[in-house]
């Protein structure tokens, strides 16, 4: 090729690319601005529908996620939309100060989304509804129940919160509270890096994202319908670890018909359930090592899935099973604890028009808080008067 043969075959290229060019940024311009239109649509659409949740929490190096502390909002679904608050320290109920009068007897409670209760009003959780049945006894001491539920930690990340947090309170009582519907499958996969913190690069990118999360609706809903087809796809890979052990605990009584295949409702245990469940019994083993190191009460409240309130036992399914493998470990390693199945279950039977979970959400209601509650109040009576 000539070298003018060779400079004009190269300014044909060049000519060409900038054809290509004046066709593609109107393009994409106009998919911007198409897609901001959109995005600008469902955001003004979720604001006035108000059919979307505020967000409540940020990320985290050890934990994954926490409250962000000083936030209000409201969380929504088909079935509540209720006014909850984040104190000042990150956990639910009101501000406490770090130091306790002398005539104060303080309980933190530790626990997943069943104690964080964002589906019921504050007042109507089972803290704060044990909290006001005990002080209405006029005892001695006033009670304190500090609340420090939050959604999707298992037992390990409990006692990280009670020890790093909770006991920067002087608490007289450690509680954790232990869902039988799901911690057992936590424990097995949850790990955390006491350690672990965020790079720069990486607390920048946080912040980013928690901006959107705060100011746009749009954003949030986008990232739910993200987490929800994650969860379907999760749920449908055949090596994940509950379809290995035999079935997916899921919590609400729409999905209760599924419970059959939970292989913690059999009679026999495999060998992958019989670690499972030595897991987190040795969990809880640590929870009580905790309490007892920093001479402090402890007890677990162990809190029943649907599936085992609402379903009674037949051959091949047996739901009060592993509350019994528990307590039974519980009682040959002296752990406290309240088994809110028996009450559960009974309140059920009398009363079956009141349902104790959300149909839909899964998670309990004011009903099953309300037992929780009674059962709680009854036990911090005898403890406080002693």
């Amino acid at each position: 090729m000539t070298p003018i043969n060779s400079l004009k075959f190269y300014e044909g290229i060049l000519r060409r690319v900038k054809e290509n060019i004046k066709v593609f940024f109107p393009g994409l311009i106009i998919s911007f601005f198409t897609f901001l239109f959109l995005f600008l649509c469902l955001e003004l659409g979720l604001r006035v529908l108000k059919i979307q949740s505020d967000n409540f929490i940020k990320q985290d190096p050890v934990l994954g996620w926490v409250h962000m502390p000083d936030k209000e909002g409201y969380s929504i679904s088909k079935e509540f939309k209720v006014k909850r608050r984040v104190n000042k320290d990150g956990f639910i109920g009101p501000d406490y100060n770090y130091d306790k009068d002398s005539d104060t007897y303080r309980v933190v409670i530790a626990g997943d989304s069943l104690t964080e209760a964002f589906q019921i009003k504050e007042s109507d959780t089972f803290a704060a509804l044990a909290e006001r049945s005990v002080n209405n006894l006029d005892l001695d001491k006033k009670v304190e129940i500090m609340n420090m539920g939050i959604a999707g930690v298992g037992t390990k990340k409990e006692i990280y919160i009670l020890e790093n947090n909770g006991l920067k309170f002087d608490p007289d009582l450690l509680i954790l509270a232990f869902f039988a519907g799901n911690d057992f499958y936590d424990n097995m996969t949850e790990n955390i890096n006491p350690e672990a913190k965020f790079t720069r690069w990486r607390e920048f990118k946080n912040n980013i994202k928690l901006f959107f999360r705060n100011h746009s609706t749009a954003w949030r809903f986008i990232l739910r319908q993200k987490s929800r087809n994650k969860l379907l796809n999760f749920l449908k890979k055949e090596k994940n670890l509950t379809t290995n052990l035999g079935g997916t605990p899921l919590l609400g009584a729409t999905y209760i018909g599924n419970t059959n295949a939970d292989p913690l409702f059999k009679e026999v245990y495999s060998d992958d359930v019989r670690k499972m469940i030595d897991m987190t019994q040795k969990l809880l083993l640590e929870f009580k090592k905790l309490a007892e190191r920093e001479k402090k009460n402890h007890l677990v409240l162990i809190l029943p899935s649907a599936a085992q309130v609402y379903l009674n036992g037949s051959e091949g399914f047996y739901p009060e099973r592993i509350n019994e493998v528990l307590k039974k470990y519980f009682e040959s390693e002296s752990i406290k604890y309240i088994d809110l199945l028996p009450d559960l279950k009974n309140q059920y039977k009398m009363r079956p028009e009141e349902l104790l979970y959300f149909p839909i959400d899964g998670h309990p209601n004011e009903n099953f808080h309300r037992i929780v509650a009674e059962k709680l109040a009854d036990y911090l009576n005898e403890l406080v008067t002693k």
